[in-house]
């Protein structure tokens, strides 16, 4: 017998006490179904599934139209067709928290392959890092070239050891190039620390030559956090495994350009930023996909993800820009050029505030 059945109706509603009349099958108060039965086991189950089922066909629903009707998700939601598809801001945060479980899963497999010390060399790789090392230092006190150093390596570029420990003098006369001061700055503090770690950071950037400065002391304290001395895939991957909370972050600031070069009085900007939701829950799910694909293969992950990022993102924005703001096809590609600059101008501001965010939480 289902408790949905004529005999097990009462005249009020358990939940609410609202008067109800035989025929309802639900109050059309609170909407709990009108039963008297008493809940068995298979009640439940099918109570349970019946709940499952109605959340997982808006889901469903919303799933299929992503990725087949770019941006029409937006459009149907904005139109008040609210039943048949997902909140897309609670959809945002779903798929965002799955995909930082898939970047955490991902994670344990790259922090294995970290080179943290010599014990992971052969011993030929021991003997030429020792090698370079010694070259390295002898050059510093017996003021050799830069090239004449090159020349006794037979190396087309200098790369000093990962191990070791350099000080301020060293670092401003020898390393010039790019980000490398910083990042050897920051392998000789990591070092300095793993060799004598009873020492104060005050302590550590004067013997290094530093100036015990508040900012160099709290980029002691930084550098000294890093797992390995390959701290640019430690700075990579935590960036990128910090994206979902990054983009989160950004999207009310990223949905400017769209309400800037869509503007129109008959979309308001909370439209707009349906719209954004919509097209990053698609970007992640991908990137979710390609996270669950490098637990197999890392270089099938990799190509997808070129393949991604080249072709398959921009084609799916410009139809769902197409799709959601109605406009003709020429229009909608000289917005869509103008977009990519724009973009890229408030991506990169957007960049900076969360780099400098995630320096602070690092």
């Amino acid at each position: 017998m289902s408790r949905k059945d004529l005999k097990y109706r009462g005249s009020n509603c358990l939940n609410c006490n609202t008067s109800l009349d035989k025929s309802e099958k639900f109050c059309h108060h609170c909407g709990q179904l009108n039963s008297t039965k008493k809940l068995t086991i298979s009640d439940f189950i099918e109570e349970f599934f019946a709940n499952f089922y109605a959340y997982d066909s808006r889901l469903r629903n919303s799933i299929i139209s992503l990725f087949s009707k770019p941006g029409v998700l937006a459009v149907e939601f904005n139109k008040g067709k609210r039943h048949s598809y997902a909140n897309p801001f609670r959809l945002f945060l779903s798929v965002s928290l799955l995909l930082f479980i898939t970047f955490n899963l991902t994670e344990r497999e790259s922090n294995s392959n970290f080179d943290d010390s010599n014990k992971e060399l052969t011993p030929t790789q021991i003997k030429e890092k020792k090698k370079i090392d010694s070259l390295t230092i002898s050059a510093l006190s017996d003021g050799k070239t830069k090239e004449k150093l090159l020349k006794n390596l037979n190396q087309k570029e200098i790369e000093y050891s990962r191990d070791s420990i350099y000080n301020k003098q060293f670092i401003d006369k020898n390393i010039s190039s790019g980000f490398k001061p910083i990042t050897y700055k920051i392998l000789s503090f990591r070092n300095f620390h793993r060799k004598f770690p009873k020492k104060t950071p005050e302590e550590a950037v004067t013997e290094l030559g530093y100036e015990s400065s508040f900012i160099n002391i709290n980029f002691f304290k930084k550098s000294i956090l890093f797992k390995s001395n390959q701290i640019e895939d430690e700075v990579f991957d935590y960036f990128y495994q910090k994206l979902p909370f990054f983009i989160f972050l950004s999207l009310p600031i990223l949905t400017l350009m769209f309400w800037l070069v869509f503007y129109s009085r008959k979309i308001n900007y909370t439209e707009h930023l349906v719209f954004a939701y919509s097209f990053f829950t698609f970007v992640f799910i991908c990137l979710m996909i390609f996270n669950l694909i490098s637990l197999i293969s890392d270089g099938l992950a990799s190509f997808f993800e070129g393949i991604s990022f080249a072709i398959l993102f921009p084609i799916y924005l410009y139809k769902s820009l197409r799709n959601f703001y109605q406009q003709s096809r020429w229009i909608t590609v000289l917005k869509f050029l103008i977009l990519n600059p724009l973009f890229f101008l408030l991506l990169s501001i957007c960049t900076i505030i969360m780099m400098l965010i995630g320096i602070i939480l690092f």
